[in-house]
């Protein structure tokens, strides 16, 4: 009798836990016909064994097998497949997830156009737009997905039931549902303005309808709050920070008076400014050049 002797795994290839396949690419579905999947990638989220009772074999074993494929630039879909071996079983689940594709709108081509709600069954998401360079903060299954549609920049919060099936199917449904900018400009009758952090909160119109409504034409019962409008009237309950346990200590006020000239760039300019007479660097005496240049005017005016 010989011994079985684990398959080594390249660390790229590797799925959400060691060798599991949840996690893992299969490769893109089978080509039918001329048409072939160029530049799709399916993953596999669940791969379990169920048993089912037949009257002639008695209890028989099966293997079930969600996925999801995609190429990337918001053509996805997903499928359930069973099979009574796992090849047939992932080989069934990759085609037909291929014959269900499903088109996704992306905002700037990395994530979703607006914050949404979706549920199915007892799993409710609360999915977040969030700007480029924050990453997938969310569950493993929708980290997943969303690779495969590719959006890149995304938050989203589970309650209930995390059942994997109830997941995929919850998210593609707020996908398909979003709207994009032009279309919620058209269905309010007014300007889309975005405001971002990075840009300094100015304005920055993004949509705007055919006819734009005059204030004499909003009622005043008409809910104008973005969020409330894109939620389906709903409130996402956001927990209040309380400070660090060492916030108000004696330390911590002599740590904060120390750093405060180091707060952002215009007090670090005015302590540069106040101490040295110049703009300067840990490396300005050994590369002197660098310093910023000075016009001939201010150089009068500081001789004088």
């Amino acid at each position: 009798m010989g011994f079985f002797r684990v398959l080594r795994i390249n660390p790229m290839d590797r799925g959400w836990s060691g060798s599991k396949m949840p996690g893992r690419s299969i490769g893109p579905p089978d080509a039918v016909g001329e048409d072939t999947f160029e530049g799709f990638d399916t993953r596999v989220l669940e791969l379990k064994t169920v048993f089912i009772m037949k009257g002639n074999l008695g209890r028989t074993r099966r293997f079930s097998v969600l996925s999801v494929t995609g190429n990337g630039q918001g053509l996805a879909g997903f499928s359930l497949s069973k099979g009574s071996e796992v090849r047939s079983a992932l080989r069934k689940s990759k085609n037909r997830a291929g014959q269900k594709l499903m088109h996704v709108e992306l905002c700037d081509n990395h994530t979703v156009f607006h914050d949404f709600f979706c549920a199915f069954g007892k799993t409710k998401i609360f999915v977040s737009k969030k700007p480029e360079g924050h990453g997938l903060v969310c569950h493993r299954a929708i980290a997943t997905i969303c690779k495969v549609v590719g959006i890149k920049n995304l938050h989203a919060k589970i309650e209930g039931s995390t059942n994997l099936q109830n997941i995929v199917k919850a998210f593609f449904i707020g996908l398909l549902q979003q709207k994009t900018h032009q279309e919620l400009a058209e269905a309010k009758g007014l300007h889309v303005v975005e405001f971002r952090k990075e840009n300094g909160n100015i304005p920055h119109v993004v949509a705007s309808p055919h006819s734009v409504r005059k204030p004499e034409e909003i009622p005043s019962n008409e809910n104008l709050d973005f969020s409330q409008y894109v939620m389906g009237d709903r409130i996402v309950l956001k927990k209040k920070k309380f400070p660090p346990f060492y916030h108000g200590t004696k330390g911590h006020d002599l740590y904060l008076r120390k750093r405060e000239n180091l707060r952002n760039q215009v007090k670090v300019r005015l302590d540069m400014l106040t101490h040295y007479g110049e703009l300067r660097s840990f490396q300005t005496d050994k590369y002197p050049e660098c310093r910023p240049y000075k016009h001939k005017k201010e150089v009068d005016e500081a001789d004088a």
